[in-house]
């Protein structure tokens, strides 16, 4: 289970900090997953690899925008517990799982993380804030399309998507 906490008091600074958090721990998990589909599917350890990377790259472009707009400001969080926004539902397959399964794993794990960035909007008031994390939302879909082009790719057009 995720750290809950109180949308309603996050400002534009918080919600680019949390966001921080959330990408490196998707990276993370994506790495797991590169890590396990060596052993099963080279190419998906490939694939799982790019995702992680991208998973960095959008952590250090939103880390960007929070230096452009907050300076050297401390963050109100600690990132030193489990958000699990964008972590696989591991409990779903447990320990062993298939190469769809995998995709579906990251997958379900990137429409919970638009799911929670959409759900934070209806919580806050400062518009930046707000515009930021329907840009977020927007991101997690992109992130839905490459997964969903890779499984049709990968394990044929016949995966329902």
């Amino acid at each position: 289970m995720g750290i809950e906490f109180d949308f309603s008091r996050l400002d534009a600074m918080d919600v680019l900090d949390l966001a921080c958090f959330i990408e490196r721990e998707a990276a993370g998990c994506y790495e797991q997953l590169a890590s396990w589909a060596e052993k099963n599917s080279p190419g998906a350890a490939e694939f799982f690899q790019r995702m992680a990377r991208l998973e960095g790259q959008h952590d250090s472009q939103i880390e960007q925008r929070r230096r452009e707009l907050f300076g050297d400001r401390p963050s109100r969080y600690v990132d030193s517990a489990p958000w699990e926004v964008e972590v696989p539902d591991y409990d779903k397959v447990g320990t062993s799982f298939t190469l769809e399964q995998a995709y579906r794993l990251a997958l379900g794990a990137e429409e919970r993380a638009e799911a929670y960035f959409r759900q934070a909007v209806g919580y806050i008031s400062d518009p930046q804030a707000v515009h930021i994390l329907e840009g977020l939302a927007e991101e997690e879909v992109e992130h839905q399309r490459f997964l969903k082009r890779e499984m049709a790719t990968r394990l044929g057009a016949g995966v329902a998507t």
